[in-house]
């Protein structure tokens, strides 16, 4: 039996979201929803032959999943009566405004096997700054934060830093992780960031993460600073990508036509999506001209193929600000990884060539 490409199939159960946050990169949202008979068509073509001892993740995203909440409960059964033989977990993404109610209890007697991460920017007044309901009005108040924390202790919060919020990228940071979330923080993509404007700002509060990190070293780094910088030290393969998109995972639209991910779904890109229907994954190595490939950080660095293509118009072509701003994390997480290693007693093989990677990124930086 041959080995399935895809460990991770995610269904956009509905086109449609509650909310209409401020650099929300699917700019064609609409009402469209998945049919229950679409998704088991889909299900069915990838768990029929897949192997008891792989584990396989549905991820249910939209829009706002729980908008969909009936669809979800109907697959759950589904999978349930027909394939409990192999390993599914579910995964999911919530604005966390619908997640009361029946929903809490529904989830809670999942939780082993349906892992959510919830979109949290930071504090109070930074979250009602980028996420704010479709109607109008700041969100954060509608969220059941405690209830997050019980069920899934330690779980991501995506903080999704903004202009607007950038300011208080280090306030937001050390909130979410003393309310106990493990802090998935990123920049906004497919946005227009003012360099001149901005980066003397990023460094700044990458500096007080500096100095955060530094005081609490048991502490994991939130994601922007969270780099294993050995990796720079692996030699370029051709065929190296940025993600798995269209090999690690595979992305259906409430249709039920297929693409890498959702950024390449017509929610996101409308009409442009036709081009990458069925796209041959191939399309995604770097070609000669990527300047990427000439990069040593390349392996360090969070780029995103549907980022660059709503950022440039091109999937092989970085937003050269936020390639800057990744720059600025980078050496960062360099200063936070070799102020730990110089704090212990004795350093492991593993922290010798942290320190080698950290005096090679400062020397270039």
């Amino acid at each position: 039996m041959p080995e399935k490409e895809q460990d991770r199939i995610m269904l956009l159960v509905t086109e449609n979201c509650n909310l209409d946050c401020r650099y929300c990169y699917e700019h064609r949202k609409n009402s469209k929803t998945m049919s229950y008979a679409t998704a088991i068509k889909i299900l069915d073509t990838h768990l029929k032959d897949a192997l008891p001892n792989v584990p396989i993740v549905i991820e249910v995203f939209g829009g706002e999943a729980f908008a969909n909440f009936s669809l979800i409960k109907r697959l759950d059964e589904y999978i349930a009566l027909h394939y409990s033989h192999l390993s599914i977990y579910y995964e999911t993404t919530t604005n966390g405004t619908l997640v009361h109610g029946e929903v809490q209890e529904w989830l809670k007697e999942r939780r082993e096997r349906f892992f959510i991460s919830v979109s949290l920017d930071g504090t109070k007044v930074m979250h009602n700054m980028n996420r704010v309901f479709a109607s109008g009005g700041g969100t954060f108040d509608c969220i059941d934060i405690d209830f997050f924390q019980r069920t899934w202790p330690g779980c991501p919060a995506k903080m999704t830093i903004s202009e607007v919020t950038l300011p208080n990228l280090a306030e937001g940071v050390m909130y979410l992780e003393n309310l106990g979330f493990r802090c998935d923080a990123t920049l906004s993509v497919g946005v227009m960031w003012d360099y001149e404007k901005n980066h003397s700002i990023l460094v700044r509060e990458l500096n007080k993460l500096v100095e955060y990190y530094t005081d609490y070293p048991d502490k994991e780094l939130c994601t922007m600073l969270n780099l294993d910088l050995r990796r720079i030290f692996t030699p370029f393969d051709e065929n190296f990508r940025f993600c798995g998109a269209g090999v690690g995972m595979v992305c259906y639209d409430a249709i039920g036509n297929q693409y890498p991910c959702q950024g390449f779904a017509p929610v996101s890109i409308g009409e442009l999506a036709a081009d990458y229907h069925n796209f041959d994954q191939r399309k995604f190595l770097f070609t000669d001209d990527n300047m990427c490939k000439r990069c040593p950080w390349v392996r360090l660095c969070p780029n995103c193929y549907a980022a660059n293509l709503q950022s440039t118009g091109n999937i092989q072509k970085v937003d050269p600000i936020l390639c800057e701003f990744y720059k600025f994390c980078i050496l960062a997480s360099a200063k936070i990884q070799c102020r730990r290693i110089l704090q212990k007693k004795s350093a492991t093989h593993d922290d010798q060539l942290t320190l080698k990677a950290v005096s090679v990124i400062q020397e270039f930086m």
